[in-house]
């Protein structure tokens, strides 16, 4: 009897993506090309990962060549060769393509260059190292620059044999229309958050902290088990958060005080726009609390002192509080001095 294959696969939620990927998998119909989209850290790049594992594991390779064994197959393995050599990053036949850095400012450039896709394209088209796949992951698909799309297009065009391409970006939108033509596309969407309850508690996390986790996560199973795993992450993240909690109950001029704070700091004032979605969450959990939906609430860590000062705010309050933020978001990306953005906000709400 041929041998079946035992998917070992730990994501949470996203069953019918898996489900797909694991049944073409069997079927042995695997498209040459994906594309992989969805809100950030929701897992598609950890699904990317371990379906590329799969099809390179020498137990995917036994399946294909219906050799006979007396149990089932796991896939990936992750103890044969391929497998260890795809996690340590040195499997000839497999490749992660990611912008590089820019060696005069050490941080990272703005776009993938069409050189790294013409190497790509060099590589993939010789013949496999290890007589198997050749898997490429880009995880900023959306981050090609225009000479390195259309490059990458011409290889979409012209598959090589036995190669599988995954693009991963938050949107389709901003890849271009004939790159999305070509690709089987599959979009992630937000985990539910008792399913990632439920995997943080499997993975030892007690009651109070799967709740929390769960909670700030929004669906994102990478950001619960991010902060399970580095508490410090999770302690920085409630100091920012009470931050904007204590803005949000100041009057005018200390409101003006923590504008000085934040501005005179460069690395918050460098994630300014991942600071402000935190207070629209605030803002999100203000409207949840007063409309008898504090279960749905992220900032768990924060419900007493939601559920305290939720009558200092009305609906209407909240809604202008949610456009006003994003009117400051909107001034950041055109440049607007961070400190007269943020006065701007303060002024208004």
């Amino acid at each position: 009897m041929n041998s079946a294959l035992e998917f070992n696969w730990p994501i949470v939620g996203h069953e019918s993506i898996k489900k797909f990927l694991q049944t073409s998998a069997v079927n042995k119909g695997l498209s040459h090309a994906y594309l992989f989209y969805g809100p950030a850290k929701i897992g598609k790049t950890l699904t990317a990962r371990l379906f590329a594992k799969t099809v390179l594991c020498d137990n995917y390779k036994k399946f294909l060549l219906a050799e006979r064994v007396d149990h089932n197959l796991s896939v990936p393995c992750g103890v044969c060769p391929s497998c260890t050599q795809v996690e340590k990053g040195i499997h000839a036949d497999f490749h992660i393509i990611e912008r590089e850095e820019n060696e005069k400012t050490g941080k990272m450039k703005t776009a993938i260059s069409v050189l790294q896709i013409r190497e790509l394209t060099e590589k993939i088209s010789k013949r496999s190292f290890q007589n198997s796949y050749k898997i490429i992951i880009i995880p900023e698909a959306h981050l090609l620059n225009q000479e390195a799309a259309n490059c990458l297009l011409k290889t979409l065009e012209e598959p090589s044999p036995r190669t599988i391409i995954i693009l991963i970006s938050p949107s389709k939108e901003l890849l271009l229309p004939t790159i999305l033509s070509r690709c089987q596309q599959l979009k992630f969407l937000a985990v539910r958050r008792e399913e990632i309850y439920d995997y943080l508690l499997e993975q030892g996390a007690n009651h109070s902290e799967a709740l929390e986790f769960a909670g700030i996560s929004e669906g994102r199973p990478t950001v619960a088990m991010n902060f399970f795993h580095h508490r410090e992450k999770f302690d920085e993240h409630k100091s920012k958060a009470r931050f904007w909690w204590d803005f949000l109950l100041a009057d005018a001029s200390n409101r003006f005080r923590l504008i000085e704070k934040m501005v005179a700091d460069d690395e918050a004032a460098d994630e300014l726009p991942e600071r402000l979605d935190q207070l629209s969450g605030l803002a999100r959990d203000l409207w949840l609390m007063k409309n008898y939906q504090d279960d749905l609430i992220c900032h768990v860590y924060l419900k007493d002192e939601l559920k305290t000062s939720e009558s200092k705010f009305n609906n209407k309050q909240i809604s202008c509080l949610l456009r006003q933020v994003e009117e400051t978001k909107k001034y950041l990306r055109m440049n607007v001095n961070s400190r007269l953005a943020l006065e701007n906000l303060a002024l208004n709400l």
